[in-house]
């Protein structure tokens, strides 16, 4: 086999997936785009039969010309029977997804190499239960949903995580099949969260992650800063300064303290890192940020353009991963795909 001849059908199915994509812009133009939240009126619903919708409609077919054809008034009967059933099958179908209220929820920030976990609300206020909701990104589908009366629920779907960065949920499905299986109504919604995926953390003074020796927490310190006094703990002071070694020698707390406020103050340097790619600094910068956040310390951050000065708290924890996981990058269109493909 000529190796040019495997990857036609790869280039096939590429250019179907273009053509479909194609196909649904134009199908859905005319639809606003979601945002935050979106309501599903008729105007944005579809409606088509399944595979076997389409054998029940020729068996209906054939029955409808058998009674003709022997003026048999059972088989008539038959026959409009299964019209009736179907036609209500295709009402119960459409309004089953019918008036539902689907919203963003806060998609909590991830560290590269963990799951993608996206959150997603659906409220019914109709007054009717709906059954059998299926929300799909891609290949990527939740669990078959179902909605109480005037209550809610929350679907969650699981996607590969694709690295550091700033991320927004591509075009997503919901559809349904209930109650008969015959017919499938879906809509596309345009729900637009942002996903952050911070670097994965590497510890600066560990050989496998490529650095070098590192002082004892891994944090950037200043040259001349003098070293840490031990005192005796206080209410209040950060868990992560508590010196563990003395307090199995005495049975006392003691915690770790600068011998100056000024001299608390680590900058945590992006030329300070030992090495030499860019993703591999940025991880290691990762790992300061946690390492100084989890002892309480006073800390800032230098990348090349940007500069946060030195706080703390969760806020700045979270200022400065953020400005980890969008550096040098730009927000993208996340691609779905199988986990583990």
């Amino acid at each position: 086999m000529r190796p040019d001849s495997v990857s036609v059908p790869s280039r096939s199915r590429r250019r179907m997936a273009r053509l479909r994509d194609d196909a649904i812009r134009w199908i859905t133009r005319r639809h606003a785009h979601d945002g935050a939240a979106a309501h599903l009126g008729r105007d944005r619903i579809y409606i088509l039969p399944t595979r076997a919708g389409y054998t029940l409609l020729g068996i209906i077919l054939v029955m409808l010309l058998g009674s003709i054809n022997y003026s048999n008034n059972m088989a008539f009967l038959l026959t409009f029977l299964l019209v009736g059933i179907g036609h209500n099958a295709m009402w119960y179908t459409h309004r089953n997804l019918l008036g539902l209220r689907i919203a963003t929820l806060p998609v909590p920030p991830v560290f590269a190499g963990q799951p993608l976990q996206i959150p997603l609300r659906l409220e019914e206020a109709a007054g009717r239960a709906r059954e059998a909701l299926n929300l799909r990104v891609g290949p990527q589908a939740t669990k078959p949903l179902a909605i109480p009366a005037q209550g809610s629920t929350t679907a969650t779907l699981t996607l590969a995580n694709p690295g550091r960065g700033i991320y927004s949920l591509p075009r997503q499905r919901l559809d349904t099949r209930y109650p008969l299986g015959i017919l499938e109504v879906w809509s596309w919604l345009t729900l637009a969260p942002e996903i952050v995926v911070y670097p994965a953390p590497i510890d600066p003074g560990d050989p496998q992650g490529g650095g070098g020796d590192q002082s004892e927490q891994g944090l950037a310190r200043r040259e001349g800063e003098a070293p840490d006094q031990i005192r005796p703990y206080r209410p209040g002071d950060p868990p992560g300064r508590i010196v563990w070694k003395a307090y199995a020698r005495s049975g006392k707390l003691h915690v770790r303290e600068a011998a100056s406020g000024q001299g608390d103050r680590l900058w945590l340097d992006w030329e300070a890192m030992p090495a030499s790619d860019p993703e591999t600094r940025l991880s290691m910068l990762c790992h300061q940020v946690l390492a100084a956040h989890n002892e309480g310390r006073i800390y800032g951050l230098r990348l090349p353009g940007q500069t946060l000065e030195p706080a703390q708290g969760p806020a700045h924890r979270a200022h400065c991963l953020r400005s980890l996981a969008q550096f040098q990058t730009e927000p993208v269109e996340l691609q779905p795909q199988a986990r583990g493909a």
